[in-house]
């Protein structure tokens, strides 16, 4: 029997499905500090790396959770884990296989750079090494997604969403001011700061939606 056949999900329901994917991809990979130039802009899936190298981390006056930068790649990791094997999308089997691969694919992005096993052994690496492992786990799982209600996975994930959107706010309250310093102008968040805010917005109406089909 084809997977599609038993999808209950209707074409505005996967179009919000999309459009939080989507901002939620826009989150890990948009603009997160612009710069004056491509080569200085600060991505999100750099912003880990990057608040390191502000002078008020590195000597100390300023302290931070590095790895709460890494979330937004965990959130989208598991989002399409939780939801690719779900019967209620009306997916191809070939696109929920490359939603899984995807899945696994965002969580490896979160490997520091020139990494080597060595590296990811040393205790700085150690919590980023869990959300990759948690990552991978998810998508070597994902196919037993079909047996978890929807509005559990949901309510899951907005908790997850709501949860990186605080810390990520409150990071970056923190550097912020050094960013402005380091590129001595006046800084506005880039759109991948705003995309946290529209893919948690999109989390909070699967909720409802999936909420409303359990009732219906």
């Amino acid at each position: 029997m084809r997977e599609t056949q038993t999808s209950s999900a209707s074409w505005h329901e996967v179009l919000v499905w999309g459009m939080t994917a989507f901002a939620w991809a826009v989150a890990v990979w948009g603009v997160w500090v612009p710069g004056h130039s491509v080569g200085t802009q600060v991505l999100g899936v750099d912003m880990a790396e990057a608040v390191k190298f502000l002078p008020a981390v590195r000597s100390g006056q300023v302290h931070i959770w590095r790895e709460g930068f890494l979330l937004p790649q965990v959130t989208l990791s598991l989002f399409l884990s939780v939801h690719a094997w779900q019967p209620r999308w009306p997916f191809s089997t070939g696109v929920r296989v490359a939603l899984t691969v995807a899945a696994a694919a965002v969580a490896l992005s979160m490997l520091p750079p020139a990494w080597t096993p060595a590296v990811l052994r040393a205790g700085e690496w150690r919590l980023q090494v869990m959300f990759i492992l948690l990552g991978l786990l998810a998508a070597a799982v994902s196919p037993l997604g079909r047996y978890l209600p929807a509005q559990v996975g949901d309510v899951l994930l907005l908790a997850l969403g709501l949860g990186t959107t605080f810390v990520l706010f409150r990071q970056l309250a923190r550097v912020w001011p050094d960013f402005e310093s380091v590129y001595n102008v006046s800084l506005t968040y880039g759109p991948g700061v705003w995309a946290v805010v529209v893919g948690v917005f999109g989390l909070v109406v699967l909720v409802f939606m999936s909420l409303h089909a359990r009732r219906a």
